[in-house]
């Protein structure tokens, strides 16, 4: 079994496929492809503005896409998962990393430290900047090992399409 967890970005580009009602079924089908979901995950894409009624209707389709594919498999968030995610936020600092905590990079650590505290088997990201880059990969592997914890694979959006197109 395969416990997975998507970024917010998975979502946004999930709903912009031509064959999303196939690849929805597709994964849903595959009782061995578990996807989580995580509370500011969900928190994030409720903020996307509402601003035109495009948008608006873009935001509906990403939560109902969300819930969709999560259904019951869901994580709260924790202090202990923020603790986690300021680690390696400080050692992503020590090791050259350049963006500020309250920026994006705070919840793309929340989402690694989330998976990593659940023992979650793989990320997937279209985000190679911030939550896959290399001072954060080294961050997490870091503390993961003085933590006794294990670092979940990370693979991109391309990856999951080609497991579910093929």
């Amino acid at each position: 079994m395969l416990r997975v967890i998507f970024d917010t970005n998975i979502y946004c580009f999930l709903i912009k496929e031509k064959d999303i009602d196939e690849l929805e079924r597709k994964i849903k089908e595959d009782k061995e492809f578990i996807i989580y979901g995580y509370k500011p995950i969900r928190n994030e894409i409720r903020s996307i503005p509402k601003t035109t009624k495009s948008s608006r209707k873009a935001r509906n389709l990403i939560l109902s896409l969300y819930d969709k594919m999560v259904g019951k498999h869901f994580f709260e968030h924790s202090i202990e998962i923020t603790s986690l995610a300021k680690k390696y936020y400080d050692y992503y600092r020590n090791f050259g990393g350049v963006y500020n905590w309250d920026t994006s990079i705070r919840i793309d650590f929340m989402i690694v430290a989330c998976a990593s505290f659940h023992g979650l088997d793989v990320i997937y990201s279209g985000d190679n900047k911030t939550l896959a880059g290399k001072q954060a990969i080294k961050a997490y592997n870091h503390i993961n090992i003085r933590e006794s914890l294990r670092t979940p694979n990370f693979l991109k959006y391309e990856d999951l399409l080609m497991k579910f197109r093929n």
